[in-house]
Parts: structure tokens; C-alpha cells; sequence
């Protein structure tokens, strides 16, 4: 009898949190616009407060850590994303963020290139890259080594993280051909244990892209 007890009550809280976890409620158009606009005025330094609201599932997979990849074993599954977007034009975007609807995490934001105005000591900066002969890569591993400098600045401050690692997602690899001005993209570690993908531009040394790695699935 204490037996037969036992595996119904098993059954009972097994379903109870089942229907729990299938009940997550959706945070809704409005919060996710809240912190949206949060986020992309914190990561852009910027202040929007308006931006157009877009629903839309989202195909992906979950290995067992609850890490998104797109390969292997892992079971298919599919989320829903909240797409704030802060429109420039009829079909252009000036800013986005993508927030996931039933944690209201944010997972990936960029800003549009033609936000970034150059000043005229950048201007200069990014012609004399250009027109430089003998030491182009010598200067050009320079510059690079100013926007690392930079973004681990940047990342300390969004953070407020001391002790982040800060990774060269391209490993050092210089563009074969003379450019004005290039982007780079980083590895972010930060105390909590979260992954970031962070680009940046030279000369502006203005954040283009954030992207969480392994964030949450729903």
C-alpha cells in the first residue's frame, strides 16, 4: 500500500512539474520592449525610446547543458523571440535586439554601420592606415592591439566586471588588403560564467554587435 502510494505521488509531482515548466508564461510585447530599449541604450550608449515589436519562433537545438548548437545529437526544439527593433527607415533598421519571450533575456543586439560617424582625428587616423607602404602591417597590428585595449575597457564598464577574460575571435589575423577602417570580433568571459561575442570598429572604437553564446533556451 505504501508502495502504490509512493509511485502515485511520484506521478503527481512529476506531472505538476511538467505542467509547471510548460506553463511559462510569455513576458509579453511591452516588458519585452522594456528591456529591449534598456539594453540597446546601455551596449550603444544611446537613448531610444521607442521601437516596433515582432513575435517570431525560432528554430534550435539543446544538448544537455541547455547550450544552443546546430549540429549532433541533440533534441530539436524551437523558441520564441521577441525582436525589438528601433527603425532608421521604412526598411532600415537603426537598432535591434533580440529577446527571448518566456525569460526575457536578451541574446543579440547590433547597430546599423550608418550610426557611426567618424571624427576628423579618426578620419585622419584611417587615412594614414591607408596610405602607408613600407609599415602597413606593423601600423595595422597596432591599431588592432588599441581596439583590443579598448574593448576590454568597454566590456569592464557594461559588465561591471574586473576580473572578465577578453578573447580574439579572429586569432590575430590581419585583413590581406588596405582598408580604412575594419571591425573584430571578441570573446567575452565574464565572472558569472556567460560567453559573449563582441564586435567592434577601428577607428570609431564603437560597439557594432553583442551576442550571448550560451544563454538560456527558453
Amino acid at each position: 500500500m505504501k508502495r502504490k502510494l509512493f509511485l502515485v505521488t511520484t506521478i503527481i509531482l512529476s506531472l505538476s512539474l511538467f505542467l509547471s515548466a510548460c506553463g511559462q508564461k510569455d513576458i509579453g510585447e511591452a516588458k519585452a520592449k522594456e528591456i529591449g530599449l534598456a539594453y540597446i541604450n546601455k551596449m550603444f550608449d544611446t537613448s531610444e525610446t521607442e521601437a516596433e515589436i515582432t513575435l517570431q519562433k525560432q528554430e534550435c537545438y539543446r544538448d544537455a547543458s541547455g547550450a544552443i548548437v546546430t549540429s549532433g545529437d541533440s533534441e530539436f526544439s524551437e523558441r520564441w523571440i521577441y525582436y525589438v527593433r528601433v527603425p532608421l527607415a521604412t526598411t532600415m533598421t537603426k537598432y535591434e535586439a533580440l529577446v527571448i519571450a518566456y525569460t526575457g533575456e536578451v541574446i543579440y543586439a547590433y547597430q546599423n554601420n550608418v550610426n557611426i560617424r567618424l571624427s576628423d582625428e579618426q578620419k585622419k587616423q584611417a587615412d594614414e592606415l591607408y596610405m602607408e607602404t613600407s609599415e602597413w602591417e606593423e601600423k595595422h597590428m597596432d591599431a588592432l592591439q588599441s581596439l583590443t585595449r579598448v574593448c576590454f575597457d568597454w566590456a569592464k564598464e557594461k559588465f561591471n566586471d574586473n576580473h572578465l577574460i577578453l578573447l580574439d575571435a579572429n586569432n590575430g589575423v590581419i585583413p590581406p588588403v588596405k582598408i580604412r577602417e575594419f571591425g573584430r570580433s571578441y570573446y567575452v568571459v565574464t565572472r558569472d560564467g556567460k560567453v559573449y561575442t563582441v564586435s567592434m570598429s577601428w577607428p570609431s572604437m564603437e560597439l557594432l554587435s553583442i551576442a550571448v553564446e550560451n544563454g538560456l533556451l527558453y
